[in-house]
């Protein structure tokens, strides 16, 4: 499976493979700039519960999710779009 992150806001990316969102922290490791913290193949509503349960703050929470459909097969039909580049992003 390819994972492909596709927005990030602060230590906070969302990212995507052929199953489900995935959310990423940064970490200060040069190895693995990104480590996955949830995964998740359902709805909006319950990514966002769970980057609330992760710790992630409201302002990057929103930004996250700003534009996602209310389901992971829905956003899946239309991924292309949010998917361009098959490269993982450098935390900055």
């Amino acid at each position: 499976m390819t994972e492909r992150q596709f927005v990030v806001s602060g230590l906070w990316a969302l990212g995507a493979d052929n199953l489900q969102w995935i959310l990423y922290r940064a970490k200060k490791s040069k190895t693995a700039p990104w480590v996955a913290q949830s995964f998740v193949s359902t709805t909006r509503d319950i990514l966002d519960r769970c980057m609330r349960e992760k710790g992630c703050p409201e302002e990057d929470r929103a930004v996250l999710l700003n534009g996602l459909p209310s389901t992971f097969i829905e956003w899946k039909k239309t991924a292309q779009s949010f998917c361009p580049a098959p490269s993982p992003l450098v935390p900055g």
